[in-house]
């Protein structure tokens, strides 16, 4: 049984927990104000807010791809379709978009203004920028994008007085417009309602974000049993201590950029993950489950090679055993991964005096595309700005994601162009990319070669700026 609030409505359903949310909403709810288009989390037309109780009795809303969300994960939440701020008057978001002229033929527009209210739920800063970020998987082919900006920036200022805590949001946002009273009630309403998560059966199927799970096998899940990781608060943290920086196996990759120990230790991080996905997904995706996908190309998997990451493994007894993440890809699609087991935590040694980051990625598409050839580089340099070590990591060229391997030779030298020109050729000796739609095996040998050019060139522009 799944149980959580639609809107205003309650609902308990025996339906399939691997139904997609899309599906559920218009198929058995029969609200057809979320769109079906897609199904790949890319258009945003299908777009909902997902809220979830936290323990102090608050509300967290997301704005989520409701086709690539299981209906089971909305079990205990308050879901809310374009319907569930319907009437009148319109809410602020709605007006802002009339009167800005931000739509056209409609289709897209439910998502767009449940994005642009996820933002106003969610965002720390309310800021122009963070909005953006919020639309940025929200596709128009209509209407025009600088419209659809407009609107988003009058949102911004007319949220620019309201109290900021979490805990006043709502109230503040009910007063503003921006949501209907209803929403008041709604944490009292989900007090206790799936609190408690069924414990996983044995062949049940692990899902975390699902992103990439259901664009894959969406007629295998609805099939099988699954057990939800986001309901696991004891895998959903992101905390530090005097070397590591630890985030849970269930912490989304945007609860991650967004984490105050990520921004103080990774800075770069903040803007480098806006290039892994949309907001939309960024919001249900997880470290942990970009890095078991496997891919060579995953973003998130790239980085982390960089920055020397160690995973900690559960398995279904609770031992636990601790895994470098350069040694966890034993082949395309392949990992150090038993039957039972899942990734718990990640642990991110903190950057030591004199660390340089950088990530650089060739896509067609600056924010919703899987990267061509993408690479991240870990460069720590003594007093004497010597390197003392170096970390590169490469996606793209070969079966797994790569740490380049022999780098130690590098020690001692300057980084200066020199050095990089040899990075780039040690980069290319080690390089076995293959022909597929993304590229040719020759092109991505070039950037791979270009993208070692550009980590040189952005850390020249930041020595230059300090």
């Amino acid at each position: 049984m799944t149980s959580f609030i639609l809107n205003e409505r309650p609902v308990r359903t025996e339906e399939r927990p691997g139904l997609t949310l899309l599906e559920f909403i218009r198929g058995v709810a029969c609200l057809s104000g979320t769109k079906d288009a897609c199904r790949e989390g890319e258009c945003g037309a299908c777009t909902v807010l997902l809220g979830s109780r936290q323990s102090d009795g608050t509300m967290v809303y997301k704005a989520c791809a409701s086709c690539l969300t299981a209906l089971g994960d909305a079990d205990g939440c308050h879901v809310v379709t374009v319907e569930g701020l319907g009437g009148e008057p319109l809410t602020l978001v709605q007006r802002l978009i009339v009167e800005h002229s931000a739509s056209q033929c409609g289709f897209c527009t439910p998502g767009i203004v449940l994005s642009l209210t996820g933002f106003a739920l969610g965002s720390l800063s309310l800021s122009y920028d963070d909005a953006l970020n919020a639309l940025d998987g929200n596709i128009c082919r209509c209407t025009g994008y600088a419209s659809i900006r407009n609107a988003a920036k009058a949102l911004c200022e007319a949220l620019a007085g309201i109290d900021k805590a979490p805990g006043k949001r709502p109230g503040a946002l009910i007063s503003s417009g921006v949501v209907p009273a209803y929403f008041s009630e709604v944490p009292g309403r989900l007090a206790g309602l799936g609190a408690i998560p069924a414990p996983c059966g044995k062949n049940a199927v692990p899902v975390a974000g699902g992103t990439d799970l259901f664009v894959q096998k969406p007629e295998q899940l609805l099939e099988s049993e699954l057990c939800f990781l986001s309901k696991r608060r004891d895998l959903d943290y992101v905390r530090e201590d005097k070397e590591f920086l630890r985030a849970g196996g269930a912490v989304t990759i945007e609860d991650f950029r967004n984490s105050p120990a990520v921004r103080r230790h990774f800075p770069a991080l903040a803007a480098d993950l806006l290039l892994h996905s949309s907001a939309i997904l960024r919001n249900k995706a997880t470290l942990a489950g970009n890095i078991v996908n496997a891919s060579p190309i995953g973003d998130a998997a790239i980085i982390l090679l960089a920055l020397d990451a160690r995973l900690m493994i559960t398995g279904e007894s609770g031992r636990k055993r601790e895994v470098p993440l350069d040694k966890f890809f034993l082949g395309y699609k392949k990992t150090d991964l038993a039957c039972g087991e899942l990734v718990s935590e990640i642990a991110i040694p903190l950057p030591p005096a004199g660390a340089r980051y950088n990530f650089e990625k060739v896509s067609n598409r600056t924010i919703l595309d899987i990267a061509a050839v993408n690479s991240a580089l870990l460069l720590t340099t003594a007093t004497d700005g010597a390197v003392k070590d170096l970390r590169v990591s490469a996606g793209g060229v070969g079966p797994v994601a790569m740490l380049l391997p022999g780098l130690e030779k590098f020690c001692g030298r300057k980084p200066d162009a020199a050095l990089f020109e040899d990075l780039a050729k040690a980069a290319l000796a080690a390089a076995k990319p293959i022909d597929d739609i993304r590229g040719s095996a020759e092109y991505k040998k070039l950037l791979l070669g270009q993208l070692m050019r550009a980590h040189a060139r952005t850390l020249a522009a930041v020595e230059a700026a300090s």
